[in-house]
């Protein structure tokens, strides 16, 4: 096997670099998770403290999404990226000062919290349009199969780094290894250099705004799919939210629900070593099929299942979710035209995962009313009504992929007439 085929997209420079920054910053995001909650106790916060300055960070990505989204495709991605991870060494190696000089607040830790999910709000919109900018079309799918592993490398290694370093030494050396991170992202990113966009005519920013409303409404196949995914997310709501109470209740307690975590990790690593490979001839079909397994690993919730179960029913589910989180992404930068690509993905997530907050807060009051099992049956109707519901649309079932990974299948182009000519003639 010659190294191209082994390396895959990491041949590519471009790419390769974009890689090197995302998978040392996607590192640093992981060491948050663990570091903040200890962060706010350890300047005297409480557990509402951690609750609010997570919500902060939550709230700031969310309101400024769609502002990300329209200045990724009015400007350079890549400076977003470096403008981005360069804001974020700062903003974390300023807190980490703090917090070892003990001088920190939880309202400084609120305010790092809002600038990291600003600074993501620019940074998640900007990716999704600038990695086919870095790759050819045939490893497009490897490419984001090779970010989506990365990241979930960093998800299971990235914890473990931070409780030990919490454990051994002080909180603001975390925050600091987390500015580290940036700065090595910033630099790889600064080292990227890519063809010059195609011009672009002097528009106004709400007026960009609103091709990339209606770039996203015209298209029925989108929006179908937006909703069932948005349907899917406040489902699996209930899985996130019960599933650490059952098992620690009925399976053994902590130790039994880090095994079925562990093992989600293990399933997300299959899917995205999966999509690496596979170009399935109906990926969206396929892809949507295999997030229908998340119904099995909620069904397992609601009867007396032995761990084993639970654990297989992880790997299964967690596979699924990162293989069509693969097809998805990697199709949706072939199907939506490049200048309004960034606008178009950060509907994706905004659609997707605002209605999740409402289903985290409504299952803890309806399982008490109704109980667990009904609840857990009922999410898993979700589940199934959302995969059931994507592939209702015509053109999801129609669209088929070569091994090229070229897509056709459609009748013609799904282009739509834009409002606002956004290119040269």
């Amino acid at each position: 096997m010659t190294a191209e085929n082994r390396l895959g997209a990491l041949v590519e420079r471009p790419f390769r670099l974009l890689w090197i920054g995302k998978t040392t910053s996607s590192f640093g995001d992981a060491l948050m998770r663990v570091t903040i909650a200890f962060a706010v106790l350890s300047v005297g916060g409480s557990v509402t403290d951690i609750g609010t300055v997570l919500a902060a960070s939550t709230v700031a990505r969310m309101v400024l999404l769609l502002f990300g989204g329209t200045l990724a495709d009015r400007m350079s991605r890549r400076l977003l990226l470096v403008g981005s991870d360069t804001f974020l060494l700062i903003t974390q190696a300023a807190v980490g000062v703090l917090l070892l000089a003990g001088r920190p607040s939880v309202a400084a830790l609120t305010v790092a919290s809002v600038c990291y999910g600003a600074a993501a709000a620019v940074a998640k919109p900007a990716l999704a349009g600038m990695v086919p900018e870095t790759v050819s079309s045939p490893r497009l799918q490897q490419a984001n199969a090779l970010i989506g592993i990365s990241r979930n490398t960093a998800e299971i290694l990235g914890p473990l780094a931070a409780g030990v370093l919490v454990a051994t030494t002080a909180v603001g050396w975390v925050y600091l290894l987390d500015a580290v991170t940036f700065l090595i992202s910033a630099v790889a990113l600064s080292l990227l250099k890519l063809p010059p966009r195609r011009p672009r005519e002097h528009t106004g920013f709400f007026a960009d705004l609103a091709v990339g409303w209606h770039e996203t409404a015209s298209r029925s196949w989108y929006w179908i799919v937006l909703c069932g995914h948005s349907l899917w997310n406040l489902g699996y709501c209930a899985f996130l939210v019960l599933g650490p109470v059952i098992v620690a209740r009925e399976a053994g307690g902590p130790t039994a629900w880090g095994l079925i975590s562990a093992s989600m990790a293990v399933g997300a690593l299959v899917g995205g070593a999966l999509s690496l490979r596979w170009r399935p001839r109906r990926p969206f079909v396929v892809a949507h099929l295999g997030l229908a397994l998340t119904a099995l690993q909620i069904a397992a919730l609601s009867g007396p299942s032995p761990i084993l179960v639970s654990i297989a029913a992880g790997v299964a589910a967690a596979a699924g979710v990162s293989f069509v989180n693969n097809i998805w992404t990697t199709a949706i930068q072939r199907l939506i035209p490049e200048e309004v690509l960034s606008r178009v993905s950060s509907y994706n997530v905004l659609v997707s995962f605002t209605i999740a907050p409402l289903g985290y807060a409504a299952v803890g009051p309806l399982s008490s009313r109704v109980g667990e099992s009904a609840v857990l049956i009922l999410a898993a109707g979700c589940v199934c009504v959302a995969v059931a519901a994507v592939l209702s649309a015509p053109r999801v079932r129609s669209l088929r992929q070569d091994r090229d990974g070229s897509l056709h299948g459609w009748s013609e182009l799904d282009k739509p007439v834009r409002p606002t000519t956004l290119t040269s003639p």
